[in-house]
Order: C-alpha cells, then structure tokens, then sequence
C-alpha cells in the first residue's frame, strides 16, 4: 500500500492537477486539490465560498484560515494507513507548518514535496488554452487534453467555459503573488531534505513516468 503524503507545488498550468489525477487512479490514494474544494465551496454558496471568490477573482492567494478550513476535514478523514497527494497545497511555510501539526496527530508526515517546473511564458500560453466544465469542473486544454466532442465535457455533456483566472493579466499578477509567498515554501522542504523537481514541460505520459519512479523510491 502506497502510505506516503506527497505534495505537489507549482502555479497553475504546469501540469499537477492532471498527474494528481493519473497518480491517484494508478496507486489507489486519494487526492485532494485546493482550488477543487474552493469552487466546490463557493459553488454550494457556503460563507466560505463566497469569501474565497472575493481574493479568487481579484488574483490573490486565498488565506489560510479559510483555506484550512476547508482541507483540515478532509485530511483528517484519511486512514492512517493511507497515503495521499495535495496537489497545490501547501503554497506558504505558515501552510506547511500547519499541514504539519496536523500529520502528526495522525501519525504522518510529508515524504515528497514535488515542484513542478516550466518556462514562465510556457506556461502562461499554456493557461490561454484551459478549458473547465462548470458541472463537475473537470479540466481540460484545447491542445494538449481536448474533449471528445469540442468544447463539451466527455463526463456530462455540459458545454465548456473558460475562467476569468485564466484571463493573462489575471496570470501575471497571481504569479507575482504565487512566487512571493512559494520561494520560501521550496526552502522549507529543501532544507528538510525532501524536495524533488519534475521536468513539466515534458510530454504528460513522460512526465508521469518521472512521478511514478519518483514515488516508486519511496516504497
């Protein structure tokens, strides 16, 4: 059984959700991605939610306080015997630390913080191409992860949008933010001896390929 808590780091676009959900299917661990559980929350309406949206539109990170409001349920619900992937959480050492304290009530710890790695503009173009389902807020990407049928989503036929976060001046000012509040967060795990970078730019299948040795060491 795979028993390790592996976080995954990077800005959107490179790449984690789509290998968290690969990762997940593969090793039989569940996954949990913190802009999900955010929509998720501001989709039912919760005071939650509805303040997320409030940084969410405007570019920002979303507190922690809320954040972890939202996830600490979530983790806590996972055996101790299960291992599991965060897929874009932490993103600050204040995050990381109470990511921590909260393993320990559960006899876990952080094994892999994994960074996902690409070119700044790569991975802005990248973005310009996102695509989501507003129903069950699958992703996808008009050239590397098309629907079937175009701009409808394979799982319910709902017709596909494109989030006003993936707007480029949006990008631009939410990386200025990601970065300034990250930097540090490598440094964390750097220094606990746990931090491994993964090339993003690859093609997905060899990307992945890269994860799994990566997981497969830890065994």
């Amino acid at each position: 059984m795979f028993g390790a808590v592996v976080v995954f780091i990077g800005p959107p676009g490179v790449g984690k959700g789509t290998q968290a959900a690969k990762l997940s299917e593969a090793y039989a661990i569940p996954k949990f991605a913190t802009g999900d559980l955010l929509r998720e929350a501001l989709k039912n309406g919760t005071p939650l939610g509805l303040e997320a949206k409030k940084f969410m539109d405007a570019g920002h990170l979303v507190p922690d306080d809320i954040v972890l409001s939202l996830i600490r349920e979530k983790i806590q619900a996972i055996p101790q015997s299960s291992g599991f992937i965060l897929d874009g959480f932490p993103r600050t050492t204040a995050q990381a630390r109470s990511l921590d304290d909260i393993l320990k009530k559960m006899c876990h710890n952080v094994s892999l913080a994994l960074e996902f790695v690409m070119d700044e503009e790569d991975r802005i173009r990248r973005l310009s191409g996102r695509r989501i389902c507003p129903q069950c807020q699958r992703t996808y990407h008009v050239s590397f992860a098309p629907p079937k049928k175009d701009m409808v989503c394979d799982s319910d036929g709902t017709a596909l949008v494109q989030r006003t976060d993936d707007d480029e001046k949006v990008i631009r000012q939410r990386s200025a933010v990601y970065w300034g509040a990250t930097n540090p967060l490598l440094s964390y795990y750097r220094d606990r001896g746990i931090l491994k970078t993964v090339d993003a730019s690859k093609p997905i299948d060899s990307v992945l390929t890269d994860i799994r040795n990566l997981f497969d060491q830890m065994k």
